[in-house]
């Protein structure tokens, strides 16, 4: 091009946006201008602080192993963010799974495990390891799905041919694997309890996203020491030190198309900006329905027209008085519902609207976080977005009394779900902060506030067009719809839109940018008490 503001432009600043941005600075060379909406960077990576010393992270719980370890993923994370990022290991077990009448405690290591299941359900023991089984082949279906825009079609064909029986597992339902496996109600509640973390129950979601998060966590949980702020801090510099930049407050309107090709983006300030690659974190739905001009011909808009809403949520941020270890808790994760039933608690979910919280989340960012100043606690529930839809028009906190009052309910519901299972936690509350689908849709632009981009659903694992390339030329797709959900799920989608960009060359770059900062990223590998509440 003959005048261009960068080499590249990326729409939004969330894990896939700014994998792929700092990617191709870093391995490429590539001049790149980010573009967020929001007053911070970051996207679901991003934190915010209230007077008090309280912090919290708005997406980032946790992560696994594989993310801060040696390997492609953990490469990936640590050169976008430039070596920047340390973690500490969550402590053990680091997940309590809660049901009427008992728990279930989730450590650390495959073969812990799988003792702890069969101990717990000894006659389901050979379904239990062939469950594993059934993880493992239906996750590695994972890498079929990678090659989509990447690889060469006939590579890609001929990947998927080889994968085909571990394509139609991963298609299957997770209730119908679970059913088809187990007879025990009890352990099919305790395998399906953690839906949560890829946003549909068993009997809707793909068996696909649960054997990734499953496998994912098997050598347990991670969190970022300095929250998962320390993300986009180290991504930003990496994009900078290019001579690159991150922008916020600059919400994209409109891509820009010329002779069929993505040439641009116009601001809603009116600004235009030029590069010959436009690289799109805002998801499928904002990019194909709602950023490219509809005279554009894109051939699968009505199957995304139609494809269902994505899991939105309510968070409730809590800001403690002091350490919740008084209550027993020592930073691990609690799911809490009040049946067995997967299925029917999301069935449910409209009763939080009642002032009763079916299933909850519950997560305490200060006890996993060893320089966290203060104690914090969140809890996180799924709600039907359609039922915030009569304030859509109003502005973040002017939305008025009534939905206030909805707020405070809603607030009081899900103290009371997590007060049953750790009485006093309610008498440590010094502050509360509940954010909704709305806010989710003000600060993302994500429709309806959907958190985890397209739903999983068996039929969405057969959208090839959900990948980096696009079929407009110059367009590339990156974070969770260019390839899977979650936190590491849009780093991948971020290094896969960089090599869609940049070529296969990228792999082997990013190892050896890897080797340049050392094979061992920074990390505690022990649980480490946290400093909160202690003088600075």
């Amino acid at each position: 091009m003959s005048t261009r503001d960068a080499d590249v432009l990326v729409i939004g600043s969330g894990m896939g946006g700014l994998a792929t941005a700092a990617l191709l600075a870093r391995l490429h060379g590539k001049r790149v201008v980010v573009l967020e909406r929001h007053w911070r960077a970051g996207g679901f990576t991003h934190t915010f602080k209230r007077p008090g010393g309280w912090t919290w992270d708005v997406g980032v719980h946790y992560v696994g192993a594989e993310v801060v370890r040696p390997g492609t993923p953990g490469d990936a994370m640590r050169v976008a963010t430039g070596g920047h990022v340390s973690w500490t290991r969550m402590p053990d077990p680091f997940e309590r799974l809660v049901f009427p009448g008992f728990e279930f405690e989730i450590h650390s290591g495959r073969e812990r495990l799988l003792s702890d299941l069969v101990r717990a359900f000894p006659a389901e023991a050979g379904a239990v390891k062939a469950w594993l089984g059934d993880v493992r082949r239906a996750a590695s279906a994972t890498s079929v799905l990678a090659l989509r825009g990447t690889a060469p079609r006939p590579v890609a064909a001929a990947a998927r041919a080889f994968a085909s029986g571990r394509l139609r597992l991963a298609r299957r339902t997770t209730r119908e694997v679970l059913d088809a496996r187990f007879s025990d109600e009890r352990l099919k509640a305790v395998l399906g309890a953690r839906w949560g973390d890829h946003g549909l129950p068993p009997g809707l979601g793909a068996f696909l996203p649960h054997a990734v998060i499953t496998a994912h966590y098997l050598e347990g949980g991670f969190y970022p020491v300095g929250s998962a702020a320390s993300i986009a801090e180290g991504a930003t510099r990496v994009v900078e030190d290019a001579g690159g930049s991150v922008r916020v407050r600059a919400e994209v309107e409109q891509i820009l198309v010329e002779g069929k090709r993505a040439v641009g983006v116009r601001l809603r300030s009116g600004e235009e900006l030029r590069a010959p690659v436009i690289v799109s974190d805002a998801g499928a739905r904002a990019t194909f329905l709602r950023l490219l001009p509809e005279e554009v011909p894109i051939p699968f808009r009505d199957r995304l027209r139609a494809a269902p809403p994505g899991m939105a949520h309510v968070s409730l941020y809590l800001g403690l008085s002091s350490s919740p270890a008084e209550l027993g808790v020592r930073g691990e994760n609690f799911w809490i519902h009040d049946a067995l039933d997967q299925d029917a608690l999301w069935a449910r979910r409209g009763e939080l609207l009642e002032g009763k919280a079916p299933f909850v989340y519950l997560s305490f960012p200060s006890m996993k976080d060893p320089a966290a100043r203060a104690h914090t606690a969140e809890i996180v529930t799924a709600v039907d977005s359609a039922a915030f839809s009569r304030w859509a028009a109003t502005s973040w906190r002017r939305r008025g009394a009534e939905y206030d009052a909805l707020k405070a309910r809603i607030t009081e519901a899900l103290l009371d779900a997590v007060e049953r299972r750790l009485p006093g936690l309610r008498r440590l509350v010094a502050y509360r902060e509940l954010s909704t689908p709305l806010t989710t849709e003000a600060f993302t632009g994500h429709a309806g506030g959907e958190i985890y981009g397209i739903p999983w659903t068996p039929e969405r694992i057969d959208m090839n067009f959900l990948q980096p390339r696009t079929p407009v030329p110059g367009l590339f797709l990156t974070g969770a719809d260019a390839l899977m959900l979650g936190v590491t799920g849009a780093l991948m989608g971020g290094l896969m839109a960089a090599v869609a960009v940049a070529g296969p060359s990228t792999f082997s770059r990013l190892r050896a940018a890897a080797r340049a900062l050392g094979d061992s990223p920074p990390m505690q590998m022990e649980e480490r008490p946290s400093t909160a509440g202690t003088p600075a």
